[in-house]
């Protein structure tokens, strides 16, 4: 994946260069929105929960249909504990999802944010009660370009995930085209405060995992120039000049952050940004049980499903 380490050996300083880089990045090409997402461990790409929970289970399919499988079960477990329900009104299936995705359960959704500033805190801040817990590991900030509008999917988008009959709507049989943006509704305190919103894509068998489990475009070295600058390097390197035209080359890319620039990251977002874990992950008072199912069905638990599935060759 196309990749972009700050130069500056000072921590501090390649703390306000990261963050300059991505307001910079945000802001400037007008043609170009870029979804935010923040990882605290460089070893994991672009994945959401669900891939990765089908992707260590030994004994079934690493396939889309094993995705899908394991999303309606999850669906029907949640309703069958209540969790769809808002008030008197009941949650579609994907609202439900980003209900229960940003509370840690595994989903077919993975978290962006369109703003760089929460990404970052993501990046920096392991968990909410360690911090940092992973400040020994370097950590990426992923850019991912947002889906042109006909691949956006409405908040309150009433198809079921999945119909068994091919004439009847469904989310997931048109995952195939592409990867969709979806912007939920504010189903849940944290979402809105995080500026949230999400991915979704077919399990890919053709992506390296290194980069994405998703039909995300990663451009490789073939265009690098000259001296093996790739194209955000070019930009990032050329950034005061009045005229940039490094051509743009795949849908994503990753910004490096070393563990000794996450912690600089911290003190700096919360000094001006008051991005605390309070702040980023309130209390969910209205489902006090819910953080309790999302954490039993989050991306380790090992997946064991209730009906057939094919299993890996």
């Amino acid at each position: 994946m196309l990749t972009w380490t700050p130069t500056s050996t000072n921590a501090a300083q390649a703390a306000r260069d990261v963050l300059s880089v991505t307001t910079w990045l945000h802001s400037t090409f007008k043609d170009e929105v870029w979804l935010w997402r923040g990882q605290a461990q460089e070893k994991y790409g672009i994945e959401p929960g669900i891939h990765s929970r089908v992707f260590a289970a030994p004994s079934l399919a690493h396939t889309e249909e094993t995705s899908r499988r394991a999303t309606e079960l999850l669906l029907a477990t949640a309703r069958t504990a209540g969790l769809d329900k808002d008030g008197a009104f009941t949650l579609p299936d994907l609202a439900l999802l980003a209900t229960l995705q940003h509370h840690g359960a595994a989903t077919p959704l993975l978290d962006v944010t369109t703003d760089p500033s929460i990404a970052l805190w993501m990046a920096v801040n392991a968990t909410p009660a360690n911090p940092a817990e992973h400040d020994n590991v370097t950590g990426r900030l992923f850019g991912i370009l947002r889906p042109p509008e006909e691949r956006w999917l409405d908040p309150l988008d009433a198809r079921p995930y999945w119909a068994e009959d091919s004439h009847e709507p469904s989310i997931a049989r048109g995952l195939h085209e592409g990867y969709f943006w979806y912007r939920a509704p504010d189903v849940t305190e944290r979402l809105r405060i995080q500026r949230g919103s999400f991915l979704i894509g077919a399990l890919s068998t053709t992506q390296a995992r290194a980069d994405t489990s998703m039909s995300i475009e990663i451009a490789g070295t073939e265009f690098n120039d000259a001296n093996g600058k790739n194209f955000l390097e070019r930009r990032i390197a050329n950034r005061p000049a009045s005229s940039n035209t490094a051509k743009r080359r795949g849908e994503a890319f990753a910004i490096r952050l070393t563990g000794s620039v996450k912690r600089e990251l911290r003190t700096l977002l919360l000094d001006r940004s008051g991005l605390s874990v309070a702040a980023v992950y309130p209390t969910p008072w209205h489902k006090p049980f819910i953080e309790q199912f999302a954490e039993t069905y989050g991306r380790t638990r090992p997946l064991k499903l209730d009906y057939y599935v094919p299993s890996v060759p």
